[in-house]
């Protein structure tokens, strides 16, 4: 069997360590699990994202239709389209 050594501070591994104990799992097997589906994707398990910061959040503007629903700006991003739309 091979071994990978990481570095962590020791304050995020206490975290992780009790976020993963209240999965079921150690990180050492969460690691595990996300090596194996990385090779299962032949990539990330997830898409990796920027955080959006405020000051680079467009404002949006909706107006109330007559029925008192919301219209939503066409340009709006389309994730708030989706979150306004399904909540």
């Amino acid at each position: 069997m091979a071994t990978i050594q990481i570095t962590l501070d020791d304050k995020e591994k206490e975290k992780v360590d009790v976020l993963f104990k209240q999965l079921g799992m150690t990180t050492s097997g969460a690691i595990k699990i996300f090596l194996s589906q990385s090779l299962q994707n032949q990539g990330l398990p997830f898409t990796p994202q920027l955080k959006k910061h405020y000051h680079e959040i467009k404002a949006i503007h909706p107006q109330i239709a007559k029925d008192g629903s919301l219209i939503i700006p066409d340009d709006a991003p389309q994730d708030i389209k989706d979150w306004i739309n399904n909540g």
